[in-house]
């Protein structure tokens, strides 16, 4: 029960100081970014290189995914309130959305091709030179 304990806390510690990390990078170089959007780059960069373990943020991880609909609530609470507003300007919001989610969708597929080929490629070298 301790180590589950232990796993779980240092799994939400590493994922909050990849979250404050990527604050103070879009701090200091003044840039409008989603901090949660550059702390998951971070992470995925530091998970494929090996910096961070995939056991040690896996229960946290697990926990969250299992638990997304509480995170959830105040966003539906949100549309709800705003419910005239929203309806008023679906159309562009529905652009928006698609745009966006299709560009997500596209660079997270090039970001992991290009990696895994800078993988590839790096294990090649590495043997060749062996």
């Amino acid at each position: 029960m301790q180590k589950k304990i232990f796993d779980f806390t240092r799994g939400l510690i590493i994922l909050i100081c990849y979250y404050l990390l990527s604050l103070e990078i879009l701090k200091l170089v003044h840039i409008q970014f989603p901090p949660a959007i550059l702390g998951l780059i971070l992470l995925a960069v530091s998970l494929i290189s090996g910096v961070i373990k995939e056991n040690w943020i896996k229960d946290t991880s697990e926990w969250l995914i299992n638990n997304m609909a509480m995170f959830l609530l105040p966003f539906i609470a949100g549309l709800v309130a705003y419910q005239s507003m929203i309806l008023k300007n679906l159309i562009p919001i529905l652009l928006v959305i698609f745009i966006t989610t299709s560009a997500i969708i596209v660079l997270t597929g090039l970001f992991i091709e290009y990696g895994l080929a800078f993988l590839r490629l790096h294990h090649w070298r590495k043997n060749r030179h062996d």
